[in-house]
């Protein structure tokens, strides 16, 4: 019997930091179990921790969870420390949130989303299409197309939906087009 995991088209995040995406088609696209992402960090010499600057999402929740190493998640304003073994973390839609991979620590983390489905795949094969971190009229274009939002300061959401509704809008013109299937790995 073949498996009915799928890896989607690893992605590079940093030197020595990697995402790995996977759909598991025997769950319902509806179960959380669907899709996740996992992100590797060697934390070898020279390799560059992940750090994920606050942001929110309208449209769904995140369910974090540390597999191996430690990192550091605020949660509207209130940081904790998250290790291997430790239980999930939900990250519920609105809640203003950042992730930090702590430099030197050799890690693996899982992000699943509810509702489940293909979008954060798409979300972040789209946002590291050119295999690099994008600039900021992609990130904008991406952020538009994709439930996310930059928290700026202030803590006012609505600016933020706004700055981040008017730039994704006006960047579409000059930057690649929304990707609309995800990519499997060959």
């Amino acid at each position: 019997m073949s498996s009915q995991i799928q890896e989607l088209e690893p992605l590079t995040l940093a030197k020595g930091c990697t995402m790995r995406l996977f759909i598991d088609k025997s769950k319902p696209e509806t179960s959380p179990g669907y899709n996740w992402s996992e992100v590797f960090y060697e934390a070898n010499e020279g390799d560059v921790p992940l750090v994920v600057p606050a942001h929110w999402h309208k449209d769904h929740d995140e369910i974090m969870e540390v597999l191996e190493g430690r990192i550091l998640i605020t949660i509207d304003g209130k940081e904790k420390t998250v290790s291997g073994g430790d239980p999930p973390v939900l990250i519920k839609r609105g809640e203003v949130h950042s992730i930090a991979f702590i430099k030197g620590i050799r890690t693996r983390a899982t992000e699943r989303t509810i509702p489940a489905g293909t979008f954060k795949a798409l979300f972040f094969q789209d946002l590291l299409q050119n295999k690099s971190l994008p600039g900021f009229f992609l990130t904008m274009r991406v952020f538009y197309d994709g439930d996310c939002y930059a928290a700026l300061p202030g803590g006012f959401k609505v600016v933020d939906w706004v700055f981040v509704t008017v730039m994704g809008f006006l960047a579409r013109p000059f930057v690649a087009g929304k990707k609309m299937e995800v990519k499997y790995l060959e």
